[in-house]
């Protein structure tokens, strides 16, 4: 008796954070353009001096050592064309080993968007989060 009410415990304790988890409004889109985009942050390092100043002649003998990283911040931006918006997203691709989302140009997608933030499914089954940089309203098809 004791072993079937914690194994009910344990199946409602995992099964109510999921079904509080927030269920998105997935819809389909077209993957118009993606580009890879690599910005400069700044450099990472450290340096050192050693040496002694000579203050009547003006000389200083020492040494210096110091070393640098260039540090880069790496985007891939999508444009995705919805029913009513086209939308222009960054996802920040935040380690070397990263990889942005699979999808085809022209092809098909499964997104939502909720406030600043587009969630898509890629080709390899993944979710990818990125940032909406700019929402832009369709204007309709003209159908004469």
């Amino acid at each position: 008796m004791r072993a079937f009410s914690l194994l009910a415990a344990f199946v409602m304790a995992v099964t109510l954070p999921l079904s509080g988890a927030k269920q998105r409004d997935w819809q389909t889109g077209k993957i118009l353009d993606s580009q890879r985009q690599r910005y400069f942050a700044g450099t990472v390092g450290s340096g050192s001096t050693n040496g002694t100043v000579d203050e009547g002649s003006g000389t200083y003998r020492g040494q210096t050592n110091s070393s640098s990283t260039a540090v880069y911040r790496v985007f891939e931006t999508f444009v995705i064309e919805g029913d009513k918006y086209v939308y222009l997203a960054q996802e920040r691709l935040r380690w070397r080993w990263s990889k942005a989302a699979n999808v085809t140009i022209n092809g098909p997608v499964k997104y939502p968007a909720e406030k600043r933030r587009l969630y898509i499914i890629d080709e390899d089954g993944k979710e990818h989060e990125m940032e909406i940089v700019r929402k832009t309203l369709r204007l309709p098809d003209d159908k004469k």
